[in-house]
């Protein structure tokens, strides 16, 4: 017997009872989901910031403390593409070099204008 008071599963297919007791309260699912939930990223953003930063002349230690990151190690992951910075670490990045995010996250801009813009300042926000 079953007790009336445990929702059963749907359909065999989606959601098990990890053991056949009537009292299990796990539930697993019988199959993994084939597609990944993780979200596109940038494929040039951790070598752009790795140019930005040596473009301004400052260590990983430095741009940690300009734009408030509390430890170097996180900078170093960025610059790896180990980690993706949250919005408000892009936002200070921009902001430390004058230029858009829009240079920063898209693809279209390259390493190379990145650094140069940069180091010349002309391309405003």
């Amino acid at each position: 017997r079953v007790n009336s008071l445990m929702p059963r599963a749907r359909t065999s297919k989606s959601v098990r009872l990890s053991s056949n007791s009537p009292h299990s309260l796990v539930r697993t699912r019988t199959t993994r989901k084939s597609k990944s939930r993780r979200r596109p990223t940038p494929k040039l953003l951790a070598p752009k910031l790795a140019a930005l930063r040596e473009a301004l002349g400052l260590s990983q230690g430095e741009i940690a403390k300009a734009i408030g990151v509390p430890n170097r190690a996180s900078i170093s992951g960025y610059e790896r593409g180990e980690r993706e910075p949250p919005l408000p670490t892009l936002l200070d990045y921009a902001k430390l070099a004058k230029l858009s995010t829009d240079v920063l996250i898209d693809d279209e801009w390259t390493v190379e204008q990145v650094s140069y813009f940069t180091k010349n300042q002309t391309l405003k926000r």
